[in-house]
């Protein structure tokens, strides 16, 4: 039953990865902070109400992420989270990651599929810890502020996990995906 289901989200998945793209939402182009007031700068609201978010959602696994198999996750990955993770990235910057320049790799590393599509990705930028002077210094970035008010709660959300909380240490953060500095 697991196995049918996220075939058909996978394939509900793909028609809306490759699908057209809507005219109605106009995502926010990435700019510099340097070259704007980032401190002001709030990323665009998720259109819910469209894409893969509408037909997707944001809604976690019907079995907990670690009792998957890999098979299990690699369709699951594939079905949701891959199109809506997209949706979600365009978001910020249509024209980076419109397509098929959005792939495994913006998350996984270049060797994905020899790595099993482990995390975190030591591709990515190393991330200081969510109590430190240093990532108090990124906080203002406009990238800073789309991962913590999009990203990372998306990919919370779609695992069946909690949010990061700061006081307890606990739930899915930045280092999920990227390593620790």
């Amino acid at each position: 039953m697991m196995r049918r289901e996220l075939l058909v989200a996978g394939c509900l998945g793909l028609t809306v990865a490759c699908g057209a793209k809507s005219s109605s939402t106009t995502p926010e182009k990435a700019v510099e902070p340097q070259t704007a007031a980032a401190g002001t700068w709030e990323p665009a609201p998720l259109p819910m109400g469209e894409g893969a978010l509408k037909l997707l959602g944001l809604t976690g696994p019907d079995k907990p992420w670690d009792g998957m198999s890999y098979d299990e996750k690699e369709w699951y990955m594939v079905g949701k989270v891959h199109p809506v993770m997209r949706q979600v990235f365009q978001t910020f910057d249509a024209d980076k990651y419109a397509g098929e320049k959005f792939e495994c790799t913006p998350c996984h590393s270049k060797n994905a599929k020899a790595e099993k599509y482990k995390m975190p990705n030591s591709d990515l930028s190393p991330v200081p810890a969510a109590d430190s002077a240093e990532y108090q210094e990124m906080r203002g970035a406009k990238i800073v502020k789309f991962m913590e008010q999009r990203v990372t709660p998306s990919m919370a959300s779609m695992l069946g996990e909690a949010a990061f909380d700061p006081a307890t240490k606990q739930g899915f953060s930045c280092n999920e995906c990227h390593p620790k500095q």
